[in-house]
């Protein structure tokens, strides 16, 4: 059901359930996140050759493509809040 909605309209009901619980809500900008390593804070997309896996050409690290988006807007998230 859900995989047909567009971003604005999940974004809106996420924003009102958010509301409804009395949970802050926080919108990051997602450009770059899963080109960056969040160790380094290199951005390239060589760094990541095979889809779900990371290396980074820079430094080294290596992760899960899902762990280092998490990563990344979480620290985006952060700096929003001035953390």
């Amino acid at each position: 059901m859900m995989s047909g909605w567009n971003f604005r309209g999940l974004a809106s009901f996420i924003g009102y359930k958010a509301a409804l619980a009395g949970v802050s809500l926080i919108y990051v900008d997602p450009k770059e996140t899963s080109k960056t390593c969040p160790k380094c804070g290199n951005i390239s997309s060589h760094n990541r050759k095979v889809q779900g896996w990371f290396r980074y050409t820079k430094c080294g690290y290596q992760s899960d493509a899902e762990r280092v988006g998490a990563l990344n807007v979480a620290a985006k998230a952060l700096d929003a809040l001035g953390a």
